[in-house]
């Protein structure tokens, strides 16, 4: 599998997510304080504690795009110093059967 950085568009419906050739959508989030990470499907929206959010989409080829919800550095930070929470998506993703469990990891 292969991960990403881009910009995702803000998607809502099912209609868009054909329209922009995802399978799946949705968003994530670290929240404030000690609450943890928030994991969001295509309905959902970012919670009022979300201290960094971000999107995530499921491509054609079964590859992850993630996007920064707010700053372009936000997408940064979650590549380099927080692959961690990358790792976390990857496992909520597959836990919610919307992708297998990757076989190898490639970020490109």
């Amino acid at each position: 599998m292969r991960i990403y950085l881009t910009r995702l568009p803000d998607i809502n419906t099912d209609r868009d997510l054909a329209k922009h050739g995802y399978r799946d959508y949705g968003r994530f989030a670290l929240l404030r304080g000690a609450a943890g990470l928030w994991f969001g499907s295509l309905h959902s929206s970012h919670p009022v504690t979300t201290q960094t959010g971000w999107y995530w989409a499921i491509d054609g080829y079964g590859d992850l795009a993630v996007s920064a919800r707010g700053a372009g550095m936000d997408g940064e930070m979650l590549v380099r110093e927080h692959r961690d929470i990358l790792g976390w998506l990857i496992a909520e993703l597959v836990h919610r059967r919307i992708i297998s469990k990757p076989k190898a990891l490639e970020l490109v």
